[in-house]
């Protein structure tokens, strides 16, 4: 029997409450449980949590902003209505070992100018402008062009500098929009013109110095020694002065000076010292010239100058065409600081060295002699008729050893444990150049001023590179007296003695003494700092100490006989152009017991100017030992 039925099975698409039983197939093998579920009450917690949180951070934000940092965003409030101007620094005080001030900072007014507040006052500022002229005893129409155009370029200029007092106060009672009064400080230097060489100067910011990101353009700059050698502890911390919007008024934010310097160099002895090379300049005709002065036991420079010299005071305020072109495109370059930067000819103030190195190499003994001092003949290969014939400055008769031909300047007794002659090997070229080497001559010896440049010491190997031409025998005999290609600076060589003086030692030497901070630290000192030695024995530099006495007593620098303390020197002339020019050399330590001083001069002259430099070197000796200093 079969079953029947008249009804055919459809599935509708149209009917969206039918379930199939497709559908009921699917659901049932699904992991989703068909029964609603309510939200989990941690979501809640979580959302009440983060609220708190957040009402809690913006409370303890309005606090701080409020309460705590309200004087921050008051000040931030107040430079955002008003004009912000740095505050140049008062720059730190330099002074002597004996604690005289070198520099003084003059309290001076400059008028500034605000640009957006002179173009929003644009329909009085001819009139305003008149008034400012009036003041400042300036053309109005100059003054107008001039104003103008800074408003143009820069939001803050200045119209002036160094207002008189009573311009200043005339300025400041009209009380006209844009127009300021500040405040600032100008360099003096005391004694400027005979110091300058170690104080240096300053000057307005350049573009260079501007990278930096400490300067302003309303900022200067040291220049030159000290100031420019120590320019960051000098330059001190910035302040500001504001600028109100809403009033003719202004809030400064005081800066810090810069540090003070004290320097090893006596005051006293500095102007004493420029005194007496200036005055046998004058009496001579000359112009150029050298010195130095330090403390042998730890390389102090009590003193330093070199002529021409400048005032330094000059560019504390505009300078004039004349004095730029006086101090920039002058030929005898008064910047110029010949101690350090200048290369001479050491002429026979090398002698001492070259006799030193003869017996450290065994070449001669002190007792060694030549038979006189008159002239050396050596043969000329190329022409036997013709022999080289070397004198010596003044001709001397008799015995010379070392002591004597250091005392009378014997070129003779050189030339002949330098170069060699008859049975005397000689050092020669290379021994020489080694010696002057180990001595530091073709080094710096860091001098703490800027300019320091190293000696020159000429070799064989030297001469052919650059020359194209072999060594002879005469220029052997040339550097072994301090002439021909060998150029020292005069700091080398009155450290070079001062290490005779010492018994070796070669310090570095020192302008500065210590620094003194403003905030009251401890001060931080500049300790002797040996740099190098004499690479002779004890025994030898006893011997040229001994050399160098006898120099003031029965040689070239008798002058120093009635000195009140016994001295070591030695005297020296170098010949720049022959038969024509003389550069005139002395070099002495004192007491020769005892030193406390060293001291080299070098005076640019002529041939009828020699002994120039010994002259003033015994004045300033005499000066400081009378005054038991």
């Amino acid at each position: 029997m079969s079953l029947r039925t008249n009804k055919t099975y459809r599935i509708s698409i149209n009917n969206d409450e039918w379930v199939t039983p497709e559908e009921t197939f699917l659901d049932s093998g699904s992991e989703h449980s068909d029964i609603e579920r309510p939200i989990s009450g941690s979501i809640f917690r979580f959302f009440l949590a983060l609220f708190a949180i957040s009402a809690v951070t913006l409370a303890v934000f309005l606090f701080k902003t409020a309460i705590i940092e309200h004087k921050i965003f008051s000040k931030l409030a107040f430079q955002n209505k008003s004009a912000n101007f740095p505050l140049p620094p008062p720059r730190g005080m330099i002074i002597d070992r004996n604690g005289q001030s070198l520099v003084k900072n003059i309290a001076i007014f400059n008028l500034l100018a605000i640009a957006r507040e002179l173009k929003e006052s644009e329909e009085n500022l001819d009139s305003h402008i008149a008034k400012i002229a009036a003041i400042l005893d300036q053309s109005e129409e100059f003054l107008n062009v001039f104003i103008q155009e800074q408003m143009k370029l820069n939001s803050t200029f200045f119209v002036q500098f160094d207002l008189t007092k009573e311009q200043a106060l005339a300025v400041k009672y009209l009380n006209l929009p844009g127009f300021y009064v500040v405040p600032d400080t100008k360099r003096e230097y005391i004694s400027g013109q005979k110091i300058s060489q170690i104080i240096g100067y300053t000057g307005k910011v350049s573009k260079e110095d501007l990278e930096d990101d400490y300067y302003y353009t309303t900022d200067t700059v040291g220049r030159l020694g000290i100031e420019s050698q120590y320019e960051k502890i000098l330059r001190g911390d910035h302040g500001n002065i504001f600028f109100s919007r809403e009033n003719a008024e202004y809030v400064t934010r005081d800066s810090r000076p810069g540090n003070t310097i004290v320097l090893n160099v006596d005051r006293d002895l500095q102007i004493k010292f420029h005194d007496e090379i200036f005055a046998v300049l004058r009496e001579s005709g000359l112009a150029r010239a050298a010195g130095i002065i330090q403390d042998p036991r730890d390389g102090a420079i009590l003193s330093l100058v070199s002529f021409p010299s400048f005032d330094n005071n000059i560019f504390s305020s505009t300078i004039s065409e004349r004095e730029y072109k006086n101090l920039f495109e002058n030929k005898a370059k008064p910047l110029f600081n010949r101690v350090i930067s200048g290369l001479y000819n050491p002429g026979s103030t090398i002698k001492p060295f070259i006799g030193m190195t003869a017996l450290q190499e065994k070449v001669v003994s002190p007792e060694d002699t030549i038979n006189d001092c008159i002239s050396l003949t050596v043969p000329n290969p190329f022409d036997l008729a013709n022999p080289y014939i070397f004198r010596n400055w003044r001709s001397e008769f008799g015995p010379f050893n070392l002591k004597r031909a250091i005392a009378n300047s014997c070129n003779i007794y050189f030339f002949t444990v330098g170069g060699g002659h008859n049975n005397v090997k000689g050092l020669g070229a290379e021994k020489i150049a080694e010696y002057l080497k180990l001595a530091l001559a073709d080094a710096t010896l860091g001098v703490d001023l800027p300019g320091e440049v190293n000696g020159f010491i000429p070799t064989p190997e030297w001469k052919l590179k650059e020359k194209g031409e072999p060594w002879y025998l005469g220029d052997t005999y040339n550097i072994s007296i301090g002439q021909g290609d060998l150029l020292l600076t005069p700091l080398w060589l009155n450290g070079y003695v001062s290490a005779i003086a010492n018994d070796g030692i070669i310090y570095k030497p020192r302008v500065a003494q210590k620094i003194v901070k403003n905030d009251g630290e401890t001060p931080e000192l500049f300790n002797p700092e040996p740099v190098g030695s004499l690479p002779f024995s004890k025994e030898i530099i006893d011997e040229m100490k001994i050399a160098m006495r006898e120099t003031v007593i029965s040689g070239t620098a008798q002058i120093l006989n009635d000195l009140p303390v016994k001295v070591g020197a030695k005297t020296g002339t170098a010949e720049v152009i022959k038969g024509q020019t003389i550069n005139s050399l002395f070099t002495v330590f004192a007491p020769y017991d005892n030193p406390q001083i060293s001291m080299t001069i070098l005076i640019e002259g002529s041939a009828l100017n020699q002994g120039l430099a010994i002259r003033a070197a015994n004045s300033v000796l005499k000066w400081y030992f009378d005054n038991d200093r």
